[in-house]
């Protein structure tokens, strides 16, 4: 599930790069409206993934 995750955090960021996260929140607040708790989970934990991303510097280009 982890690489799951991670696949789904670098579409995004490959799509919309520094908004990745913002989109992001706005998936898992869309699924929350709708109460859908599975995939609002799903969105919280690649909001997670994004800030590991976003915070760890060996990764920067």
């Amino acid at each position: 599930m982890k690489t799951d995750l991670y696949q789904a955090a670098i579409s995004l960021v490959s799509q919309y790069g520094e908004e990745a996260q913002t989109i992001a929140m706005l998936r898992a607040a869309e699924y929350a409206a709708n109460l859908d708790t599975e995939q609002w989970l799903y969105w919280e934990e690649i909001i997670k993934v994004l800030e590991n991303i976003d915070t760890n510097k060996s990764l920067d280009g």
